[in-house]
């Protein structure tokens, strides 16, 4: 079986929707699923980037580093950027006119995604296990965000008929959560597990290998996060409000989505950890 990219050539590779420069460092076939055939995987290492992040990757992943994908790598950023700003731009957030370019303010949205004391409680919890305790959330988490996020969608769409819009809430939280986790949402201490986990299971979205307790760390980030797309005030506000809804449903549902015993690593993990 032939492979398309050299050892140690200069690629471009597919992480989430963006497109990273990066090196192959190893490359290996592997049994697919049964009736796919082998499958030929990469090790890859993002330029720039800690060697905590080599991944392997699906040689679908990866393009030529020539002048075209460059310019689709660019390209890629930019729509990236646009998206979360056109997700709104429906006829179902259309329900006043503003002047053009007046936004929400941040102030406003920090407020409005305030955790509730119960959900402060939880992040402090979160906090002291993994720092002080040095134990991990057991991964991959059942439920993961992903059921959390189907059921509250089922949720709403038996009491409300903006099913709409409340799947395009769910897809942009999932879409920030998956973009976001490595690079904000993350302890020190978690690192390696993070890279054990997502070489174990390559084909799954982070979405669905994490659980609430990361993802109420986004809530913390959200406002800035936000605050980036520069939405329309009517398009910010109806977008928080349905965040608030997703968060209230968080804390109401507490006892079945967030994990009750955070696991020990091995001895490995954690020589490997003290020695960062």
């Amino acid at each position: 079986m032939s492979f398309a990219f050299e050892l140690g050539a200069h690629v471009l590779a597919y992480h989430g929707p963006l497109i990273y420069q990066a090196l192959v460092r190893d490359r290996v076939t592997r049994e697919g699923i049964e009736g796919a055939g082998r499958l030929k995987i990469y090790l890859i290492h993002y330029e720039g980037w800690n060697e905590r992040w080599d991944e392997w990757v699906a040689e679908s992943r990866l393009l030529e580093d020539n002048e075209d994908n460059a310019a689709l790598q660019k390209e890629r950023v930019r729509e990236f950027q646009r998206a979360h700003k056109r997700r709104w731009n429906n006829k179902e957030l259309e329900s006043s006119k503003r002047p053009k370019g007046e936004e929400l303010p941040l102030h406003d949205v920090r407020e409005a995604l305030r955790l509730p004391h119960s959900m402060k409680l939880k992040l402090l919890e979160d906090w002291e296990r993994i720092t002080r305790e040095r134990k991990l959330v057991p991964l991959p988490r059942s439920p993961s965000i992903s059921d959390f996020l189907e059921e509250f969608l089922q949720t709403k769409a038996k009491r409300s008929s903006h099913e709409r819009l409340y799947g395009e809430v769910v897809d942009g939280v999932q879409s920030y959560f998956n973009q976001t986790l490595g690079a904000l949402l993350l302890y020190k201490y978690e690192r390696k597990q993070h890279s054990d986990i997502t070489k174990e299971h390559m084909s799954k979205p982070l979405v669905e290998i994490y659980g609430v307790e990361h993802l109420l760390r986004l809530y913390v980030k959200l406002p800035e996060l936000l605050n980036q797309c520069s939405l329309q005030k009517e398009h910010m506000t109806v977008l928080v409000s349905k965040l608030v809804e997703l968060l209230k449903f968080m804390q109401a549902n507490k006892a079945k989505y967030f994990v009750n015993e955070y696991q020990k690593p091995n001895e490995e993990y954690l020589a490997c950890s003290n020695a960062e």
